[in-house]
């Protein structure tokens, strides 16, 4: 097989998970009727999937669409059974995906949310008003994630662009992208890492004014868990502050040593967690995934 390519099964079963995906991210309340989680395609990276439906109602590949990284435009011929899109709607926020796998080509899955809990921490500038690592499984975000307010751009866009900060064009969705790589800490060109090529953003997530937040990961899997404890920590956070207001208390975050270290040893999913993720979703009765059952019949 040549290298860096799989087969058509193993894009099926990329797409089932996908599919899964989006369901553990509804039970768990990153995606609401809002949002979208995506994944490169393994075996054209300079395409990638995700779906313009919401979340609840996705259940096959039917549901899904595959786009350009290089524009974010639907591709013209997609994957079998995949639907074509015919009219992009002026909202739709593909922008987002497109520009962090274009600008990052190690980056393998993202997630956009409109999460109620951490749109809060996009509220403010101040650095103690970020979301911060509160707790052990939140290391990854490190002390201070970036905050991206599309109000900054408007002057470059056009008088007629409605100022509803949606990253709807490829111009707002590379300067959130650009957001995430912290270039002031790092001379020019050191953002390829040691094993070669590959890019990937410092930081990993953005918080949106306003509006949610993005993460990435290099994985489908990671994605999934980064953004569900995005979620948790900020409802920790929220009711840290919310018990300091109310006794003085001084909340203790995590330092930044034991934040890397968390990152480093523990910040990953495990096929456990997947499978039990995987497990709760079905058996709530909520979803259908018809992939899993095509798969399973051998059709």
């Amino acid at each position: 097989m040549t290298p860096g390519v799989i087969d058509d099964e193993s894009v099926d079963q990329v797409l089932s998970g996908l599919i899964t995906a989006f369901h553990i991210l509804h039970q768990h309340q990153v995606l609401d009727e809002h949002g979208q989680i995506s994944v490169r395609n393994p075996r054209e990276p300079s395409t990638f999937f995700t779906s313009i439906v919401p979340a609840i109602l996705i259940s096959s590949k039917k549901d899904l669409n595959q786009w350009n990284v290089t524009d974010g435009s639907p591709v013209d011929d997609p994957y079998p059974d995949v639907e074509k899109v015919a009219r992009v709607s002026p909202m739709t926020e593909i922008f987002v995906h497109s520009s962090m796998y274009n600008m990052y080509p190690g980056v393998q899955s993202v997630l956009h949310s409109h999460c109620p809990t951490a749109i809060v921490y996009g509220l403010c500038n101040s650095w103690t008003s970020m979301l911060q690592p509160s707790y052990l499984m939140a290391g990854f975000l490190g002390s201070s994630p970036p905050i991206f307010d599309t109000a900054r751009y408007y002057d470059d866009l056009p008088a007629s662009h409605p100022k509803n900060l949606l990253i709807t064009t490829g111009y707002l969705g590379d300067e959130m992208a650009m957001a995430l790589r912290k270039s002031h800490q790092r001379e020019e060109g050191t953002d390829v890492l040691a094993n070669g090529s590959t890019i990937l953003p410092e930081q990993k997530a953005v918080f949106m004014r306003g509006h949610g937040y993005t993460t990435w990961a290099e994985s489908l899997v990671d994605v999934v868990w980064r953004a569900i404890h995005i979620r948790r920590d900020a409802e920790i956070q929220t009711a840290a502050m919310a018990q300091r207001d109310a006794t003085e208390l001084e909340i203790v975050y995590l330092t930044e040593q034991e934040a890397l270290d968390c990152e480093r040893t523990i910040n990953h999913a495990d096929r456990s967690q997947w499978q039990a993720w995987v497990a709760q979703a079905e058996r709530s009765g909520m979803y259908r995934n018809d992939e899993v059952r095509s798969q399973s019949s051998g059709s």
